[in-house]
């Protein structure tokens, strides 16, 4: 499916804030969840995804039960000072119209099908000695499976990643560790695709690696806006993700400039 956002908001290869690994910057926690031109399409995308495919956009361990309850209390809070939402008793209506019961379903998937954020939840692991993913809902992963990476610490998610070394590892733990409720933190990471599909689950085991040779036809470059929260109860770590894809005709040529000559494209 093309469901594409009209320009690109964020532009993470064109800032070194933004370019180099982990990237991350303080975020507003009113930030936490946007609603940009893309949302109806990406919603009702979403809900067909946790309707027909609920199995494999859809995990949570039972021990991370009770921060998904708390991430639906946080989802709230946030919705009932954005614009386009209402809110009536067990009742939300979603500014395409939608209404979401708080009653008929996981709060985790309530809360996911809510906001165009992917949300992940990670719990510390004293044995392991780092977070691990614990629960999530992902509607647009961008070739990974939420099956294979849950129950997993961080380590051991990014294997596939090139550029996570074990240095970059460490400092990401030593961030979710100093991570405090009354923060919040984003990054944003990006690809090009041949195609604009939000949905793009493949297994670890296959590679993408963006290169020259996209420039020379029809591509979308996909950019992932990840926030990081630390609920107050449970102490868990919410990994937000929300998705912008483009066509390459709706980068400015400043961006399109920018991106030809990124030194992280193959040749």
């Amino acid at each position: 499916r093309e469901i594409c956002q009209k320009k690109l908001l964020i532009c993470p290869w064109d800032k070194n804030v933004t370019a180099r690994l982990p990237g991350v910057q303080p975020l507003k926690k009113k930030c936490l969840f946007l609603v940009d031109d893309a949302f109806n399409q990406q919603m009702q995308y979403r809900d067909h995804l946790i309707r027909e495919n609920r199995l494999k956009v859809f995990q949570l361990n039972i021990i991370a039960q009770e921060a998904a309850t708390e991430l639906l209390g946080l989802v709230l809070e946030n919705l009932s000072d954005t614009r386009g939402y209402s809110i009536n008793g067990s009742k939300i209506v979603r500014p395409d119209g939608k209404v979401i019961s708080l009653k008929n379903d996981n709060e985790l998937i309530i809360a996911g099908s809510l906001v165009q954020e992917d949300l992940l939840i990670l719990d510390w692991d004293k044995k392991l000695r780092e977070h691990v993913l614990v629960g999530g809902v992902l509607c647009f992963p961008a070739l990974w499976t939420l099956e294979e990476k849950m129950n997993k610490p961080m380590s051991r998610i990014h294997r596939p990643v090139e550029h996570y070394t074990e240095k970059v590892s460490k400092i990401v733990q030593r961030m979710f560790d100093n991570l405090q409720p009354d923060t919040a933190l984003w990054r944003a990471n990006w690809y090009l695709y041949s195609n604009p599909e939000l949905f793009s689950p493949q297994e670890e085991s296959l590679s993408h690696t963006t290169q020259k040779s996209f420039f020379e036809g029809n591509f979308w470059v996909r950019v992932e806006r990840q926030t990081l929260l630390k609920l107050p109860k449970s102490g868990s770590i919410v990994f937000g993700i929300h998705t912008f894809i483009v066509h390459k005709s709706s980068l400015t040529s400043e961006q399109m400039f920018s991106l030809k000559n990124n030194p992280l494209i193959s040749p």
